[in-house]
C-alpha cells in the first residue's frame, strides 16, 4: 500500500509557503475597498482545504485567481489541493507559475522548490506499476499439546471412557519456515467519490507456512496460500479492499483440504484512530469427503462465515496502540455436530518499548455452541475458548543482520467445554528471525 505522503512535515511547508508570501509582498496588498467576496471566497477554500473537502476548495481557489490572476498566496493553496487529490500535473503546473514570476523572493521560491521535488518523488512512485516484495522466516516452536488432547485420560461419558496415552496430550518441538511474494498492481487510475479521491489498486500475494514436528510427524502442517483482489484508498480517510483466498492444507504430509474464501474489509480513519468492518465466507472441501463414520471428513465439509467490527486507537504519541473488537461466527456443517454459532471478543495493545522494538499483548475469547447432539454423550457441545498472547518484535538496524527482524512470544489457549473430551489447554511458544526484500 502506498505510504502516506501528506505528513506533518510538507503541513509544515505549505504554512511556511502561505507565511512567506504575506511577509514578502509577492501577494499584493488587497484595498480596503477590495470586494469583501474574495476573501470571503480564501476564508471558504482554507476551511475546506484543513477538512479535506478538496474540491470545494478547488472552486473557491479557482474562483479568486479568476479575479486576481497575480494572487499567488491562492495559486499556492489552489496547487497543494490538487496535490492532496494526486492531480500531480496540475499541482507541479501552479508551482511552477510561482516559481517562473520573477518577483518572487528567494525565501519562496526555496519551499515552492520543496514542494515541487515532493511533487515529483510522489509522481514517480505512483508511475510504478508493479512492485514485488518477498519474505522469509524461520523459528522455532515449542507445542505443549501438539494433538490438542484432554490432560486427563479420564472422560466423563456413558459409561466413562478411558483415553489411551497417544490420545491425551503430548508436547514436542517443531521448525517453522515460511515465505512469500507479495505483488502489488499500480495502474495509476483515480476515482472521485464526493470531496475525495481515491486511488487503485490490485494487491495479490503468495505464500507458504511449514510447521515440522521432530517427533509427532503426523502433525506436520503445511499450508500453501493465495490471494488477489482490489483495493481503493483514500489517504487519511478510508480504504476498502476485497479477496479472494485459497489455502491448500496438508496434514502429517498427507493433503488435508482446500478453504476458499472471500474477505471483504473497509477501514474507516479518524484522529489518532480506524475502524474496521470485515467479513469473511470460506467453504470448507476435505479431500477425504467420505463420512466421518466411514473415516473421512466429509461431515466436517460446509461453509463458514464471519463479520465484525475492530476499533484501533494510538496513545501517548501513537507510541502506544489498542485494539478492541467483536465478531459473529456460524459454520454450516455437513454433519450437524460439526456446524457451530457463537461469537468472537478480542482486545491487544502495542508500545513501543525501546528503539526499533514493539511488546504485544492480546486475549480472545470465543463462545460457540453446537447444532446437534454429540454421539456418545447425549448432548451437543457448548464450547467457550479464552486465547491469551504475548510476545516482541526488534527491527535489526546494524551488522550482518541488518534489515532482518526477530519476534518471539507465547500463546496459552485454555478450551472450556461441557464435554470434558474437548476440554484441552495448550502452550505454543515461538522465536523467529526473518526478512521483507
Amino acid at each position: 500500500m502506498r505510504k502516506d505522503r501528506i505528513s506533518t512535515g510538507l503541513s509544515t511547508l505549505y504554512a511556511a509557503m502561505l507565511a512567506a508570501a504575506f511577509m514578502t509582498g509577492v501577494v499584493p496588498v488587497q484595498a480596503a475597498e477590495q470586494a469583501k467576496d474574495e476573501e470571503a471566497l480564501f476564508e471558504e477554500g482554507m476551511q475546506a482545504l484543513d477538512d479535506d473537502r478538496l474540491k470545494t476548495a478547488m472552486k473557491a481557489f479557482q474562483s479568486i485567481l479568476s479575479q486576481q490572476p497575480g494572487l499567488h498566496r491562492a495559486r499556492l493553496e489552489l496547487a497543494v489541493a490538487y496535490y492532496r487529490s494526486l492531480q500531480y500535473a496540475e499541482a507541479r503546473k501552479l508551482a511552477q507559475t510561482v516559481l517562473d514570476d520573477p518577483q518572487t523572493p528567494p525565501e519562496v521560491r526555496v519551499t515552492v522548490l520543496a514542494f515541487l521535488a515532493q511533487i515529483q518523488k510522489d509522481e514517480a512512485a505512483m508511475a510504478v506499476r508493479h512492485e514485488f516484495n518477498p519474505s522469509i522466516s524461520a523459528g522455532f516452536m515449542y507445542d505443549s499439546n501438539v494433538n490438542v488432547g484432554p490432560s486427563s485420560d479420564l472422560v466423563e461419558g456413558n459409561p466413562q471412557l478411558v483415553l489411551l496415552p497417544g490420545s491425551q496430550a503430548q508436547s514436542d518441538n517443531a521448525l517453522v519456515l515460511a515465505a512469500g511474494l507479495a505483488h502489488r498492481f499500480q495502474p495509476g487510475k483515480t476515482y472521485q467519490f464526493g470531496e475525495q479521491t481515491a486511488s487503485f489498486l490490485w494487491q495479490s500475494q503468495v505464500s507458504l507456512y511449514d510447521r515440522a514436528y521432530n517427533d509427532m510427524d503426523d502433525f506436520d502442517l503445511t499450508i500453501l496460500t493465495g490471494s488477489t483482489g482490489p483495493a481503493l484508498i483514500v489517504l487519511n480517510h478510508w480504504r476498502a479492499n476485497l479477496a479472494l483466498n485459497v489455502d491448500r492444507i496438508w496434514l502429517g504430509g498427507s493433503e488435508l483440504a482446500v478453504f476458499t474464501s472471500l474477505n471483504p474489509a473497509v477501514t474507516w480513519q479518524f484522529n489518532n484512530g480506524e475502524l474496521t468492518w470485515d467479513a469473511t465466507v470460506t467453504d470448507r472441501s476435505y479431500d477425504n469427503d467420505a463420512s466421518t463414520l466411514q473415516g473421512g471428513d466429509g461431515g466436517r465439509e460446509g461453509t463458514y462465515a464471519a463479520t465484525g467490527v475492530t476499533l484501533g486507537r494510538y496513545f501517548n504519541n501513537r507510541k502506544i496502540a489498542g485494539q478492541v473488537g467483536a465478531h459473529v461466527l456460524d459454520f454450516s456443517a455437513d454433519e450437524d455436530r460439526y456446524g457451530n454459532n457463537g461469537y468472537e471478543l478480542l482486545a491487544g495493545v502495542i508500545v513501543k518499548a525501546w528503539p526499533n522494538g514493539t511488546v504485544f499483548a492480546r486475549a480472545n475469547y470465543r463462545d460457540v455452541e453446537y447444532d446437534a447432539i454429540d454421539p456418545g454423550f447425549a448432548e451437543a457441545r457448548d464450547e467457550q475458548e479464552e486465547r491469551f498472547s504475548a510476545g516482541f518484535q526488534h527491527d535489526i538496524k546494524a551488522g550482518y543482520l541488518e534489515k532482518w527482524t526477530v519476534n518471539g512470544g507465547i500463546q496459552y489457549t485454555d478450551n472450556k467445554s461441557n464435554i470434558s473430551i474437548y476440554e484441552y489447554d495448550r502452550r505454543q511458544i515461538t522465536l523467529n528471525l526473518g526478512r521483507t526484500f
